[in-house]
This record gives C-alpha cells, structure tokens and sequence, in this order.
C-alpha cells in the first residue's frame, strides 16, 4: 500500500475543502497551543510551529493554495498503478490476428502513459508559474494590518527551503514590531517576508549555507535598518540576529 503523502490541511488539522476562516481559526489555535513563548520547556515547540507557520501562509494565499491543491492531485494520480498492455493471457487466436490484437493493446497501454506522464509535466510547469507569479514584498511596503504573533506574513512567497540552516531573528529588546525581510546578502529577491511583534523573536528554518542580509522596518518610527549574517555547511544551532531598537517615538 502506498505511503499518504502529509500536506498543509493536516498540518493546520484542516479539511482540504475547508473555508479560510475555518484555516484561520484553526491556526490561532494552534499558535496558542505551541507558540514557543508560551512552551519554553517544548523542545519540539519551534519546529511545529515553523510547520504551522508555513502552512499557513501556503493555505491563507489563494494562488499557494491551488498550487499545493494541484500537487496533492498529481501525487494522487501518480500513486494510481498503470495497467499493463501485455495481456496476462493472452487470446489464443493464432496468425495475423492475435499479433494485431497484441500491437494494439500495447499501443493503448504507451498513450496512456505518455498521456499520464504530459499531465505530470503540465501540472508541474502550472505550480512553478504560480511560485513565479508571486508578489515580492519589500519591508518598505506595510501590509493593512499585522497578526497576534510572529509568523511568516500571509500572501508572499517562502523560499530557499532546501538546506539545514536556521536563523532566530531576536526583538526581545525592542519595544517596536518590525516587518523583516531574509535576502541573499547580493541579491533583491526577498526569501522570506516575517512579522514579529516587540519582545518577540522567530526561527526561520531549511536556510542553505551562505551570507545573507536582513532588512527590517521598525513599524513605530518607520526606520529601515539592515544586518547581515552567515549560515555554514554542518551548522547545528541557529545562528542569532540581534535586532536593533527603534530609535525614537516608542512609549
């Protein structure tokens, strides 16, 4: 029997069919029930909540979502087994006939699985464009209004998730929010586009070695700040961002 691939709906505990207040609702559910400021003595609670986190940007954002709804049917249709064109046993009718009979089976049995093999492709090529199409948020350009708790922002891309490394990205000094962007240190593509509210801090995971660059907006004084790190092959803790505090105009 075939292995049931885990998605975004049973991460968040979500039908695939689910409205997105039902998502919603249950991710805050969730984020009270393994937030790590409110699980310290989890050492698990990190890590499930970057899962939750993940999800549920992939779900909250119409165009991620019918991407991820369109790889949970490919991988449905390539599970599906391909029958065969030999025949098992095949039909005693002697001459002409029976090779004629045997060449057409098997030219059914290769256009169905070209034809399977094209949709695979297509359906591929369709959740890249998505990834593509995708609005590149800059931490200059506030959104309308802000979650309860740290979290990747809803409705921007999360990329580069193929290494081991990870970043904590500390406000617990700052008496401002900031909106933070995790960019190659040379490139202007953000990787990651993360909300954190003052005294808070968040983990961003699956970063591959290599330098990168921050840019922040302190949301209470609307300065931009940048700082720079570094994430090296066979690094086992995360490295540490210490944020700047906003510089005036926070009670």
């Amino acid at each position: 029997m075939a292995k049931r691939i885990r998605t975004h709906y049973d991460n968040l505990k979500v039908a695939q069919d689910a409205p997105i207040e039902v998502i919603r609702a249950a991710y805050r559910s969730l984020c009270k029930k393994y937030h790590p400021d409110q699980n310290r003595d989890n050492p698990d609670a990190e890590r499930i909540m970057s899962l939750v986190n993940r999800s549920y940007a992939v779900l909250s954002d119409p165009e991620q979502r019918r991407a991820h709804d369109e790889w949970i049917a490919a991988q449905g249709a390539a599970e599906k087994p391909v029958s065969s064109p030999m025949p098992k046993n095949p039909s005693p009718e002697p001459g002409l006939f029976a090779q004629a009979l045997y060449a057409r089976r098997l030219w059914l049995g290769l256009l169905f699985f070209a034809a399977l093999i094209g949709a695979l492709f297509w359906l591929a090529g369709q959740q890249r464009e998505a990834a593509a199409d995708m609005p590149v948020a800059r931490a200059d350009t506030a959104p309308a209004s802000y979650p309860e708790f740290a979290q990747y922002m809803a409705g921007y891309p999360v990329l580069a998730e193929t290494g081991n490394g990870m970043v904590k990205i500390d406000n617990q000094a700052n008496r401002s929010a900031v909106l933070a962007q995790i960019y190659p240190e040379n490139g202007n593509t953000a990787l990651r586009t993360i909300y954190i509210p003052p005294r808070a801090d968040f983990t961003a995971f699956n970063l591959p070695s290599g330098n990168y660059r921050i840019s922040y907006r302190q949301l209470a004084d609307g300065s931009l700040e940048n700082t720079v790190f570094t994430l090296s092959d066979g690094q086992t803790q995360a490295a540490v961002v210490q944020l700047e505090s906003a510089r005036a105009g926070v009670p």
